[in-house]
């Protein structure tokens, strides 16, 4: 169990007026630690209380610079998501907004270009000229001279299907990765590859056994360079949690068989939405690490229980980072 269970277990961002957490019958005051003291793990937490809140946040993506984050921010079940964003000022994240071109329909899993001049996402907003919401399709939006995004364009028929497509991810030449239910794969989501050619992209290949498999492959992030690619894996036998994030090196040409990144990034319960960052040093993903509610002493009041369900560590989504350095990646079988 990575995670140390503390009295009360309050959440960072909610009492930042408070020195004390609520006490009960057996405890007099209980100062509130940061949150990254109250978990065992080696990924730091993005932004406690402003980025990783009490809602359900995943798919992060950074711009070249480090100054804005763009993620996902899921209801609490999944019906619908938004893309939102932050801003880095004097080296402190500021309160997020939602991106200007979603906040209508379902938007998710954001994911710029290295160069941060587009921004690529998936959506159920209507196809141009329909009405009726479409299943899940590519979409991309252009940073224009003035700094800001311009409209919405699809991704057009020879990406996108009357099924699921999710989860883009585009190297520094602009190849395409991307999740699809489309029919033919090895299971319900697989991974697709679309080389960037002058009028748009090839058509997408299923890639083959290596990174593809029978279980649920539903997020994928590609490295600047073309080199690494990482994916979540659900369900799979022998895997450390629900999903775990693998990842593969591309040597001569051809991927390697898929790895499990092992027990520094996944833990027992779901780890997901990989991507790397536009200099190729850091892995930004999303856990749902904290699913433990119970504490060795004390009890809850109704007010600590409340403040613990309204924190980051309530078993929700947050968004880590980790250096890639520190996770030895393997290039060899």
């Amino acid at each position: 169990m990575r995670i140390t269970l503390l009295v009360f277990f309050l959440a960072q961002f909610l009492l930042a007026c408070h020195s004390t957490a609520v006490p009960t019958e057996k405890t007099d005051t209980y100062s509130i630690p940061p949150v990254e003291e109250l978990i065992d793990y080696v990924p730091r937490m993005v932004a406690p209380g402003i980025i990783s809140t009490a809602a359900f946040e995943g798919h992060a993506s950074i711009t070249p610079d480090g100054q804005e984050m763009y993620y996902a921010i899921y209801s609490n079940d999944h019906a619908y998501s938004t893309i939102a964003y932050a801003s880095q000022k004097e080296g402190k994240w500021t309160t997020p907004q939602i991106a200007p071109f979603s906040g209508q329909w379902s938007d998710g899993s954001p994911a710029l270009s290295p160069d941060g001049k587009r921004l690529y996402f998936s959506s159920r907003r209507p196809l141009p000229g329909r009405d009726t919401l479409n299943s899940s399709d590519l979409w991309f939006v252009e940073r224009t001279k003035e700094g800001s995004w311009g409209p919405a364009t699809h991704m057009g028929e020879q990406i996108n299907t009357p099924y699921y497509e999710f989860s883009p991810s585009v190297d520094q030449e602009g190849n395409l990765y991307f999740c699809s239910s489309r029919p033919g794969g090895f299971g319900d989501l697989d991974v697709y590859y679309a080389a960037k050619s002058t009028t748009g992209w090839a058509a997408p290949v299923l890639l083959d056994e290596a990174i593809n498999s029978q279980y649920h492959e539903g997020n994928v992030g590609v490295s600047p360079d073309g080199q690494w690619l990482f994916t979540m894996i659900q369900h799979k036998p022998g895997d450390l949690g629900y999903d775990d994030i693998h990842y593969a090196f591309k040597k001569n040409g051809s991927w390697l068989p898929s790895r499990n990144l092992g027990p520094i990034v996944n833990t027992y319960t779901y780890d997901f939405s990989p991507k790397v960052s536009p200099d190729g040093t850091v892995l930004y993903f999303s856990s749902r690490l904290n699913r433990d509610f119970s504490i060795k002493e004390g009890q809850y009041t109704y007010e600590s229980f409340q403040a613990y369900l309204q924190g980051p560590l309530n078993g929700f989504g947050n968004i880590y980072e980790i250096s890639l350095a520190e996770l030895e990646l393997k290039t060899d079988e």
